[in-house]
């Protein structure tokens, strides 16, 4: 276990090698939309391949996992070896541990929410098909063609007593126009109008991931969770009590990471999925050889990067030990994303002149 090993033990070895199960974020570490994250595919091959089970774990709850798996497929992704839980089903498995089988709960939201009721024994019901017989409790998750008209149902379905679980609270959905509005609004307009909070099982909550690990089979020290958001995956692995890996495939940036609130923190750095297959120390380890005091500029100024995840791995440990003690880091978003283009992260920009 990675807590019971030396750094000059781990230097050279496979990060994955430390843990025994993923549980892997999908939208910027597998793929964008409908395209591969480049290395993603052959990476999840070469893990299954080794016999290291993973579970993609995602807060959509608009698709069912047979969708989610067809889409892995198409990628390339070979069939064995892994699964996907979706924040639907962590919904209903919560409340399938409260109510009794058959118990009929307002679906609201994309076809997942009423597979995962049904798959867990509940019956879903439709904001159409409400009629007079009551509901003990209502499931909201994104749907594109939710209407005012079943937002005001949950509304009215809380404020009468029904037991609220929504989800995931993301505010943006990433799409290829741009961010579109995420659960999260959708949420927020039924908690002003009913004056309550929902009861919430995805990331950045322990809930879908302590799912996911139960897929796995294993204990929370042999389990590493890998992520794109800062804000979800990452502080949802650390609310679950998980190791992870931060990628810098998908939304959140390097600059995020310098300045992310301790919550917040990764145990590791990569620049894509491919990082499980190489070496790396955790983030707060440092051992005889390590380049500390790396700073942007001193990136910057660099001629070559030999090592670019070793220097990645060093400028972030360097800001946070800078941040922890209350001295300044520079938050010039410009000189973050040139850092990023230095160490190969991003495609190459005009070189910043170091004065």
């Amino acid at each position: 276990m990675i807590g019971q090993t030396t750094a000059t033990s781990v230097r050279h070895e496979p990060l994955i090698t430390r843990y025994r199960g993923l549980i892997c974020d999908l939208d910027g570490v597998v793929y964008r939309g409908a395209t591969a994250v480049p290395d993603a595919v052959e990476t999840l091959n070469r893990l299954t391949a080794d016999g290291v089970p993973v579970v993609f774990a995602t807060n959509n709850a608009s698709r069912p996992p047979e969708d989610v798996g067809d889409h892995l497929r198409g990628l390339g992704v070979v069939s064995e070896g892994w699964s996907v839980v979706t924040s639907s089903q962590a919904a209903a498995a919560h409340l399938a541990q409260h109510l009794d089988r058959g118990t009929r709960v307002c679906a609201v939201g994309g076809p997942g929410i009423a597979r995962a009721l049904t798959e867990a024994g509940l019956t879903p019901v439709r904001v159409a098909e409400l009629g007079e017989e009551p509901v003990e409790a209502v499931v909201q998750g994104l749907g594109f063609d939710i209407t005012w008209r079943e937002l005001a149902a949950v509304g009215y379905l809380v404020q009468a007593g029904a037991t609220w679980v929504a989800t995931n609270l993301d505010p943006t959905l990433p799409t290829p126009h741009g961010n579109a509005p995420g659960n999260g609004v959708l949420v927020a307009a039924v908690q002003a109008a009913a004056g309550t909070s929902p009861h919430v099982v995805g990331k950045p909550r322990a809930a879908l991931l302590d799912l996911a690990r139960s897929r796995l089979g294993t204990c929370r020290p042999e389990t590493l969770v890998c992520g794109d958001r800062l804000d979800t995956d990452i502080e949802g692995a650390n609310a679950a009590g998980l190791d992870s890996l931060f990628v810098l495939s998908g939304s959140s940036r390097l600059r995020d990471l310098v300045f992310a609130a301790r919550s917040e923190r990764p145990t590791y750095v990569a620049a894509d999925l491919a990082g499980l297959l190489t070496a790396g120390l955790p983030l707060g380890t440092t051992a005889s050889g390590d380049r500390t005091g790396i700073t942007p500029d001193a990136v910057l100024r660099a001629e070559s990067a030999a090592d670019n995840g070793e220097l990645l791995r060093s400028v972030v440990a360097t800001a946070w030990a800078a941040l922890d003690s209350g001295r300044a880091v520079p938050d010039d978003s410009g000189l973050w994303s040139e850092v990023e283009h230095k160490l190969g992260l991003v495609p190459q920009l005009e070189p910043r002149k170091i004065t």
